[in-house]
């Protein structure tokens, strides 16, 4: 296999590993609280994030 193919499989794997972490997160959320708290939780975390990368963009200004 060469490098490049073992780099593609790795990431990709990532990407799997990260949707399978965030649908258990969002069932745990859902289990616990109900889906409006779940969407409330959601959406604030989405926003944090959102304004992170944001900063990040914009931090060499």
């Amino acid at each position: 296999m060469t490098g490049m193919k073992k780099r593609v499989i790795m990431e990709l794997c990532k990407c799997l590993f990260g949707l399978s972490y965030l649908a258990l997160y969002v069932r745990f959320c859902y289990l616990l609280l109900g889906w409006v708290a779940t969407l409330v939780i959601v959406g604030v975390q989405l926003a944090v994030a959102g304004w992170l990368v944001w900063a990040m963009i914009r931090a060499p200004d």
